[in-house]
C-alpha cells in the first residue's frame, strides 16, 4: 500500500517536460514572413517579437497555452499539447490572418455572413480563454496574492485580453459593414473602415447586448455624419 501510494505522490509532483519552439508567422494572404509579432506565455510572463524574418524561438512548456498578437491581425493562440509527436523541439509555421485588407493589396474574399451569423458573433464576445483568467486569489496569502497581481504575468494577461476583445470588436464592425454593403444600406468606402470604427467609438457592450436593428440605425446614423464630414456623401 505505501509503494502504490508513494507511486502515486510521484506521478502527481511530474510537470510537463520543455519544449523548444523554433516558430515562423507568415501573412497567410501574401506569404510572406510578419515581423513586430508579440509572441506571450502568460503562464511565465515571458514575450518574445519576431524578427524580420518573422522567427522566434521560446523554451517553455508542452502543455503552456501561447498567444500571438500584432496590431490589424487576428490574435492566435496555440499549444504544442495536442501534438502526436514526443519531441523536444518543434518548429510550426503560423499562417496570420488579417482584420484588415487596404486597396492597394489583394482583395480578400471571405464567406458572406448574415445577421443570424454575426448575431451569434456577438453574444460570444468578451469570452476570456482560461489561460487568461484571473487566478482566485488565497486569502490565506495575502503577499503572494498581491504579487500576483503586480508581476509580469498579470500585465501581459491583461494586455492579451484586451487585444483578442478589441480583435472580436473589429472583426464584428467588418461583418457588419459588409452585410449593409450587400444589403444596399450604406456605400461606406472600404479604406474608411478603420477610421470609422474609431468614429462609432461603441463598448463592447453595445454590440453584445442590443438588437439587431438599434445597432443598424445607430451605424447608419453615424455613417451619414461621418461620410459628410469625409466629403462622400454630400
Amino acid at each position: 500500500m505505501g509503494v502504490f501510494f508513494l507511486a502515486l505522490l510521484q506521478a502527481g509532483a511530474q510537470v510537463a517536460p520543455a519544449i523548444h519552439i523554433n516558430g515562423t508567422v507568415m501573412d497567410m494572404y501574401d506569404n510572406v514572413p510578419v515581423s513586430g509579432v508579440s509572441v506571450i506565455n502568460p503562464k511565465s510572463g515571458q514575450s518574445f517579437v519576431t524578427d524580420g524574418k518573422g522567427k522566434f524561438s521560446i523554451t517553455c512548456g508542452k502543455n503552456d497555452t501561447l498567444f500571438l498578437f500584432l496590431s490589424g491581425y487576428q490574435t492566435t493562440r496555440f499549444s504544442m499539447a495536442d501534438s502526436t509527436a514526443v519531441k523536444d523541439a518543434y518548429s510550426p509555421v503560423f499562417l496570420f490572418d488579417r482584420l484588415r485588407t487596404t486597396t492597394s493589396k489583394l482583395i480578400i474574399v471571405r464567406p458572406k455572413q448574415t445577421l443570424s451569423d454575426i448575431e451569434k458573433e456577438r453574444e460570444k464576445m468578451g469570452q476570456i480563454p482560461k489561460e487568461l483568467q484571473q487566478p482566485e486569489m488565497s486569502f490565506t496569502s495575502p503577499i503572494s496574492a498581491l504579487y500576483e497581481m503586480l508581476s509580469g504575468k498579470a500585465k501581459e494577461r491583461s494586455k492579451l485580453r484586451e487585444q483578442i476583445q478589441e480583435d472580436e470588436r473589429r472583426k464584428i464592425y467588418k461583418e457588419l459593414f459588409n452585410y449593409y454593403r450587400d444589403q444596399k444600406l450604406f456605400d461606406l468606402p472600404e479604406e474608411y473602415d478603420d477610421q470609422f470604427i474609431a468614429y462609432l467609438n461603441m463598448p463592447v457592450d453595445f454590440l453584445k447586448h442590443n438588437t439587431d436593428y438599434t445597432i443598424t440605425k445607430t451605424v447608419i446614423d453615424a455613417y451619414k455624419k461621418f461620410g459628410m464630414e469625409k466629403g462622400f456623401i454630400k
